[in-house]
């Protein structure tokens, strides 16, 4: 079977699972063509945040196999089949190759001219220092998202600065930011405790799963966890409200009702409490404030009968899974999405740091909580001169669906004139007919991608990017905070530029061209240049097999030490040195959201029924934000009793990756990819689509408040019967299934008032029969 047709097959009978292949080193080199004819160069993955290295085979110029790396400590030489992607990708007839100028239209009506880089880099010069003129610079916001590679975030954070606006921001606000605030108020950092080593994550008896699709988000690391799976060597619990891939395979899956996690965690606290299985000797050693903790809990009557109640799940499941964790020493509980994206996101992750330090599940390896995607960290910073670093405003807001609200809404100080984009925000973005109405009011307006997609069609100037290892750099960052080096190893198509290259000649136009130099084009001397300081330059990179370093690292004798399992010595990165369940600072800082520092329940304002507990914007009046340094807006919140609801929204929508082969809107740019999941589905539970008249394969109308979309039912046992699930990937004019954005159907105004994180699992839908 040639390389080809195996990858072919493979496909296939994923598509029957759910569950896409991941190939062992072996499997994947026997697939490669005679490596006399080829180099092989080691470098990293473009897609997730599993941090995989990978061996490229590159012939006469181009990229014609990738294996898994034998020589990574974590992946074991596994590679997933997203890369597999990547390869055509690169060659893609879909790719944008020239800049483009809309002269006239959007969406569908939008027409362009060719434009070369010099006009296209000259007239954008042009406008930003116009508007920097007559708004400040303050006028401009820029999403450097997780297209943008690492290096290139190093340039355009460095614009921002010397451009004077506060309004930048990358991904977190609509991935994970929300773990960030929530660690550090706990822990006093928001990166994982454990290491993805065969010792720390590896080797826990337990795993708790809570909102978290570790099988399509994190496919290698899991192929791990299932073999140990499979030797008994650990058992499996997800909570999630649809079975996973995850829980397909687990021990046992708890259904909850979404929005209701915040609820699980004070309820398993309040029974580990009553039925004394906390670790008080850890307590009373390494946390402060628990006697409150303990008061505001059992006050809260967060019983096992209310539990059951809020979250939908038997009050026994919710009580042995308590006393599980509780007396189970190695035990791991991870957060993802599924908490993260809604408006108790910060309360929520909060919990179940909580649930983790009364239980003394900190101090060694295999163990504690920690919401996956925030392994970010500092490798470096393009140097600036501080006289040239103008006076910054305050942020309009930390999600920048908050900075579009500006050019309606007169509460703000200030108006977004103008906004750079690296990302998708018209797939991405919440209340997307909102977006559309919005984006042509401003002035200003670039897109930097890799396709034609939908945002071409809306933004005045269109950027064609080169990615991966046409312009090199750091790989997207794992959890555990692992970079691997990327080496630019083929020429982008056409007139594709890295990041690097376009930043840097746009700075020249503002006149920054003395920071900006030609230089900082090269990946090899911007990495040196920027991370140099700190030890994290190129040459210790590529000094080991798999191009990896975990940060942070030290410098001991020349001798790169890595970073390893957190709290060993139980000494915390918070003030305290301890873990903070209260401090009289954090009640302070609470309070300003309106908001208590032990978490109190609510859940999203468009999913809480009559009687349920939920918040309420003072829309009136901007705050500035605690855990952003009071250096942005947010709005304080009042917690309230819902008193009335839509009944024609009768089904909460959450929604989430297909499956492990997609990752984003590109993926359907990619026909390797985007045949294995080529439709817009629903997923249902048989017996509501029974009384709706709805079968496998009908098409399906699904409407919100804020819109409308259509999908593909497909009806199933695996998800509960007031939920559905619809993927976030798709979007308009995909060449090969177009669909509209789920997006469409969320609201950009439901925001955790701490984090700004967008309520996308917090929504209640209607559906019927297309």
């Amino acid at each position: 079977m040639d390389r080809r047709t195996f990858i072919k097959v493979n496909l296939q009978m994923a598509a029957a699972t759910g569950i896409f292949p991941v190939l062992s080193y072996a499997e994947s080199r026997r697939l490669a063509p005679n490596e006399k004819q080829t180099k092989q160069y080691v470098t990293g993955c473009m897609w997730c945040q599993n941090g995989c290295s990978m061996i490229a085979h590159i012939n006469n110029g181009k990229l014609v196999h990738l294996t898994g790396n034998p020589e990574d400590s974590v992946t074991k030489g596994k590679i997933c089949i997203k890369p597999f992607g990547s390869m055509e990708l690169l060659n893609s007839p879909h790719r944008m190759v020239q800049p483009l100028k809309r002269t006239s239209g959007y969406g569908s009506s939008a027409q362009f001219s060719k434009i070369s880089w010099e006009q296209a880099l000259d007239e954008i010069a042009e406008k930003l220092i116009s508007l920097r003129q007559n708004f400040g610079g303050e006028s401009l916001g820029i999403w450097a998202s997780g297209r943008s590679a690492s290096d290139g975030r190093k340039l355009n954070s460095a614009f921002a600065k010397l451009y004077g606006t506060p309004n930048y921001e990358k991904t977190g606000p609509f991935c994970n930011y929300s773990g960030k605030p929530a660690g550090e108020s706990v822990v006093g950092t928001r990166h994982t405790p454990w290491t993805y080593s065969d010792d720390d994550f590896f080797n826990a008896g337990l795993y708790i799963f809570v909102g978290s699709n570790f099988a399509a988000t994190r496919p290698v690391a899991y192929s791990l966890l299932r073999e140990r799976k499979k030797l008994g060597k650990c058992t499996i619990c997800v909570i999630d409200p649809r079975k996973s891939q995850t829980a397909e395979e687990a021990d046992l899956w708890l259904p909850i009702k979404p929005g209701s996690d915040l609820a699980l965690a004070l309820c398993m606290i309040h029974t580990i409490i009553s039925a004394d299985l906390a670790d008080y000797e850890f307590i009373n050693a390494h946390t402060i404030g628990f006697e409150t903790l303990k008061t505001e809990i059992m006050d809260g009557q967060y019983t096992l009968a209310w539990g059951a109640k809020v979250t939908g799940l038997e009050k026994e499941r919710i009580r042995k899974l308590a006393s599980t964790y509780a007396k189970t020493r190695k035990a791991i509980i991870i957060g993802n999405a599924g908490l993260s994206h809604h408006t108790n996101a910060v309360q929520t992750h909060r919990a179940f740091y909580y649930l983790a330090a009364i239980t003394g599940h900190y101090g060694d390896k295999s163990m504690g909580y920690a919401c996956l995607n925030n392994g970010g960290i500092s490798t470096g910073s393009l140097p600036l001169p501080k006289e040239k670093i103008p006076e910054q405003k305050m942020e309009l807001s930390k999600n920048p669906v908050g900075w579009l609200d500006s050019i309606e809404n007169p509460n703000y100080p200030y108006t977004l004139q103008a906004l750079i984009s690296t990302g998708s925000p018209l797939t991405q973005w919440p209340d997307q007919a909102k977006l559309r109405r919005l984006i042509p009011k401003l002035k200003l307006s670039v897109y930097n991608g890799l396709t034609r997609n939908i945002n071409a069609r809306y933004f005045d100037y269109i950027l064609p990017a080169a990615i991966w290892i046409e312009a090199g750099g750091l790989a997207p960052v794992s959890d555990d905070s692992r970079f691997v080096w990327v080496p630019k190893l083929i020429e982008a198509p056409g007139m594709a530029k890295p990041d690097r290259w376009w930043w840097v000649e746009l700075a020249k136009r503002m006149g920054w061209g003395d920071i900006f130099t030609d230089t900082l084009k090269d990946p090899v001397k911007l990495q040196n240049l920027a991370g140099g300081a700190n030890g994290y330059t190129v040459e210790r990179f590529t000094a080991k097999k798999d191009n990896s370093l975990r940060a942070p690292i030290k410098i001991v004798n020349e001798t790169v030490k890595e970073r390893e399992t957190l709290f060993l010595d139980k000494r915390f990165a918070t003030n305290s040195k301890k873990i903070e369940l209260w401090t009289q600072e954090l009640e302070d800082k609470f309070s300003s959201y309106g908001l208590s520092a032990v978490p109190r329940y609510y859940t999203d304002p468009d999913i809480a029924r009559p009687g349920e507990t939920t918040i309420k914007y003072d829309t009136a009046k901007l705050i500035p934000s605690a855990f952003q340094k009071n250096k942005t807006y947010t709005n304080r919140v009042e917690l309230i009793k819902k008193d009335t609801s839509e009944d024609q929204y009768s089904f909460y929508l959450i929604t989430g990756r297909p499956s492990s082969a997609i990752m984003g809107h590109t993926s359907h740019w990619i026909k390797r990819l985007d045949k294995e999941c080529p439709d817009q589905f629903c997923a249902i539970h048989t017996e509501p689509a029974k009384k709706l008249g709805i079968k496998d394969n009908d098409m399906v109308s699904i409407q919100s408040a804020f819109g409308e979309i259509q999908a593909k039912a497909m009806v199933t046992s695996y998800i509960r019967e007031d939920t559905i699930f619809i993927p976030y990937s798709f979007g308009r004019y995909s060449p090969y299934h177009a669909w509209e954005s789920v997006n469409f159907l969320t609201n950009a105004e439901a925001r955790c008032p701490v984090s700004g994180q967008v309520a996308f699992k917090g929504m209640t839908v209607a559906v019927k029969k297309a």
